[in-house]
Order: structure tokens, then sequence, then C-alpha cells
């Protein structure tokens, strides 16, 4: 089961890993952050390598984990998390 109070800080250190490997600006990043569009550089592609990025035990599998359902918003960190934690905790229960 993946902890709410690991997440946040796992996502924030991989988007300063995407980052500083694209060779870009890393700025202070908390859970307000939306790092498609507010990070230098990072766009949906960046998105990608951040599931690709995830450790064992957490896991996606849907579309783009960065941006809404919908395709039409870019998220936050905040969002971001929960998102992965509703994934991943109710596949953990069986629900998935």
């Amino acid at each position: 089961m993946v902890k709410k109070e690991d997440i946040f800080e796992m996502i924030i250190r991989l988007l300063i890993k995407i980052q500083k490997l694209s060779g870009r600006e890393v700025p202070k990043i908390d859970r307000n952050t939306i790092p498609v569009g507010g990070l230098p550089g990072f766009d949906s592609l960046n998105g990608l390598e951040l599931v690709f990025m995830l450790p064992d035990g957490v896991d996606w599998s849907m579309d783009n984990l960065c941006v809404s359902e919908n395709g039409k918003r870019a998220l936050n960190v905040q969002e971001i998390g929960e998102r992965l934690l509703e994934y991943n905790n109710s596949k953990d229960l069986g629900a998935r």
C-alpha cells in the first residue's frame, strides 16, 4: 500500500531529477507546483518519464498522470499524488 506521507515527497524528488537530467532549471517545487507548463521545459513527454521512474510498488497504467482525465488541465503535485494514492490503494484492495 502506498503511504500518503511518502507520495508527495517522492513525486517532488522525481520531478527534481527529471529537471536536472534534462539540464533545466530546478525551481522550488511543492504540492502546488504544476509540472506541465509550470516547470521550465517540462512537457507531457516528461510526464511519461515520471511514470517510468516510479519506484517498485507504485504503479500507473492509465492516461498521462500529469493531466486531468479529460486531458484539458495540467495537474499539480498534490493532485498527481492523490491520483497515485487512489489508483494504487484501490488496486491493493482488489478494486482494479
